[in-house]
């Protein structure tokens, strides 16, 4: 998949997480929300030529390699992290994941998208 493929399937993620939240799907909406993140964190590695196989390696390598090396936002890629968190706690919780948090999910996987796409642009 190449950068733009990436970002495509990033926004696409985040479609469907708006659609799961609309129909009462609240754990499966912040799973999606993370996935759209994870893909945009997976765009801005490959633009630096770095791919990693797992979760756990492309919220590492970009904590270092893109945010250190490359200038972008910390604060905006902390989200990346707690989106991973907030997907592991609503996969594996079994217990309802109240509105506001999903809302919040979706807000977050949009800020950290649009910066993805923000900085691959001033490239």
């Amino acid at each position: 998949m190449s950068g733009s493929d990436l970002l495509a399937r990033a926004r696409q993620e985040l479609d469907a997480s708006n659609l799961l939240a609309t129909g009462g799907f609240g754990a499966q909406a912040i799973s999606r929300a993370y996935f759209a993140a994870f893909y945009a964190a997976e765009a801005a590695l490959l633009s630096i030529g770095e791919t990693r196989s797992k979760h756990a390696g492309v919220i590492a390598a970009f904590g270092q390699l893109v945010v250190r090396q490359a200038d972008f936002d910390a604060d905006d890629a902390r989200l990346l992290r707690s989106l991973f968190e907030r997907r592991n706690e609503a996969d594996y919780a079994h217990a309802p994941v109240p509105p506001e948090e999903v809302i919040q999910a979706i807000g977050d996987a949009r800020r950290f998208v649009a910066a993805v796409e923000a900085w691959m642009a001033d490239r």
